[in-house]
């Protein structure tokens, strides 16, 4: 059986513009997800911000790591589309679409070590922003900018303004 075979037979949700699939550090529920429909937007706390550091797009697996070991949730998931579809893939399901198709699990890792590449860069970019700021701001430039962009020209949205309940530490 092939891949497309294994995702037709996912378990399916569909979640509304500005629903939250999962906020950073609460538990996971040990499932991971495929997007088939929408866009969502990962945000992450960075620097004491909620940051958007990327969409994610139909066609892309997400939440793996609590495939692998359960842990909290590295990042907060928004919906950005009117709706999105997600298929959700358990731990059996992992196991058993890993077995029945090896291009599952190279995608799957090849994906993951570009993310990790993406991340890391973006979260670099951001801090040296932040510290070259702080090395030239005087105490009349200290007013905050009414809006930040991220490192690919993107404004950056505080989760709160897209999330009347999460509130920032």
């Amino acid at each position: 059986m092939g891949l497309k075979e294994s995702l037709a037979k996912l378990t399916m949700i569909t979640i509304k513009r500005g629903e939250v699939l999962f906020k950073e550090g609460v538990p996971s529920n040990g499932a991971m997800f495929f997007l088939f429909e929408g866009q969502l937007d990962i945000f992450k706390h960075i620097e004491g911000k909620h940051t958007r550091l990327r969409s994610i797009l139909p066609g892309e697996f997400f939440g793996e790591m609590a495939i692998i070991n359960n842990s909290p949730r590295a990042a907060s998931i928004v919906t950005v589309s009117e709706t999105a579809k997600l298929g959700i893939i358990n731990r059996n399901t992992f196991v058993k679409m890993s077995q029945e198709s090896p291009e599952f699990l190279f995608l799957l890792l090849k994906r993951v070590i570009e993310r990790l590449y993406e991340t890391d860069s973006k979260i670099r970019a951001i801090t040296r922003a932040k510290e070259e700021a702080e090395q030239t701001q005087t105490p009349a430039d200290s007013q905050p900018a009414a809006e930040e962009e991220s490192t690919d020209g993107i404004p950056l949205i505080p989760v709160e303004d897209v999330i009347p309940d999460m509130k920032s530490d």
